[in-house]
């Protein structure tokens, strides 16, 4: 049997020998997605004007001994246009709205044809920025979760940009206050509490918004039992994509290092989801954003039955048991060069034995060896 297409979007200037081009920038939308079949060797086989292309990774020769995925370059691409324009607002300048527009259309091209290659790269933790972080993250994660449940085209963007522009108001809290080890005084708590406002009040001042856009902006911390804030809203008070924001900006949070705790695992972060779904969020949306990303969520850390280390790369609809993983030692725990990819699903000989806490001492010589070969992989 045929293994599915693997679509990932590559710059042109990122292509490499070998790669199968199934689609180009310039192809208009109302053409079937593979219009096109090539095997790239050089630029003169690509348009003038073409700026990034599709391509098939099953079908793809660079793609599958590549050490260097040009899709990692891509994520930072947009992390680097994100920083530009929080960097304007941080400056006081008004906000670049031709930019953003850019950036989220980017983000939701790359989420339509390949969305679980973009939670993996949502999942490195090697930024310096973390408000940048946090907003690109939350925006991937959101976009993922609405393509899962089909929500409706005309509802994408205000979603996309919603999540994309959620933590702005953290711009005008100190830093100090955002990342202090302590616990915080009353005033510092009222201080992170009115940030959702905040940012509320300045896309108000900018102008230009859609109402679902800022009422995610404003909303985003509110709870189904009405502990949230800034307006304290219960239930179905709440907005439906602030309500699909409320859980993707959560998850994003656990999964990252905070000044006063360590990161969960994705499964970890998922299990903790699932037992706040009846307190702070709507239940049948946390069951759904936990089925879009599965048992082993992408980025989770696992040991496979042969004894070999790996984590997850994309999982299927059809065997949630079965991810595709990248592979990070050998059966004797030797940290490997190459790190290959490697579908579960077609491989009958490997399957995942258990998932394992990055943050296990026992395991910190190990995770330090392959970080050294490979400082971008997600833990």
């Amino acid at each position: 049997m045929l293994a599915q297409p693997q679509y990932q979007k590559v710059a042109v200037q990122d292509l490499q020998v070998g790669m199968w081009i199934c689609r180009m920038d310039v192809d208009t939308q109302d053409q079937p997605f593979e219009t096109c079949a090539l095997r790239y060797q050089h630029a003169s086989q690509l348009p003038m004007a073409c700026r990034h292309v599709y391509i098939d990774l099953q079908r793809s020769e660079a793609a599958k001994t590549s050490t260097q995925p040009p899709q990692r370059k891509f994520y930072l691409n947009l992390r680097n246009e994100m920083k530009r324009v929080m960097g304007d607002i941080r400056l006081g300048h008004a906000l670049e709205k031709k930019r953003l527009r850019y950036l989220l259309e980017e983000i939701m091209q790359s989420v339509v044809h390949d969305s679980q290659n973009m939670v993996y790269l949502a999942m490195l933790h090697d930024h310096q920025d973390e408000l940048v972080s946090k907003s690109l993250n939350v925006a991937i994660l959101s976009l993922v979760f609405a393509k899962h449940i089909g929500l409706r085209q005309d509802q994408l963007f205000p979603l996309g940009q919603g999540a994309l522009l959620h933590s702005m108001g953290l711009l005008q809290v100190p830093a100090q206050v955002l990342n202090k080890t302590a616990p915080l005084t009353e005033a510092e708590k009222e201080l992170i509490r009115e940030y959702p406002r905040r940012g509320y009040q300045y896309l108000l001042e900018q102008g230009g918004f859609d109402e679902q856009t800022l009422d995610i902006v404003l909303h985003h911390q509110e709870r189904t039992n009405g502990e949230g804030y800034p307006d304290k809203l219960k239930g179905r008070q709440i907005g439906f994509l602030a309500r699909m924001v409320a859980i993707t900006s959560v998850y994003e949070a656990l999964t990252r290092t905070r000044s006063y705790r360590h990161a969960l695992t994705p499964t970890q972060a998922l299990g903790q989801l699932y037992r706040w779904r009846f307190h702070d969020f709507d239940a049948r949306l946390v069951e759904k954003f936990i089925h879009s990303l599965g048992v082993y969520p992408p980025g989770c850390l696992v040991e496979l039955n042969d004894g070999a280390l790996a984590v997850v790369h994309a999982t299927h609809a059809e065997q949630r048991l079965n991810p595709q993983v990248r592979l990070l030692t050998r059966q004797d725990l030797e940290p490997l060069e190459v790190q290959h990819l490697i579908d579960l699903a077609t491989d009958p000989q490997l399957s995942i034995k258990k998932t394992l806490d990055p943050t296990d001492p026992r395991l910190t010589p190990l995770l330090e060896r392959i970080m050294a070969k490979h400082p971008g992989f997600p833990l």
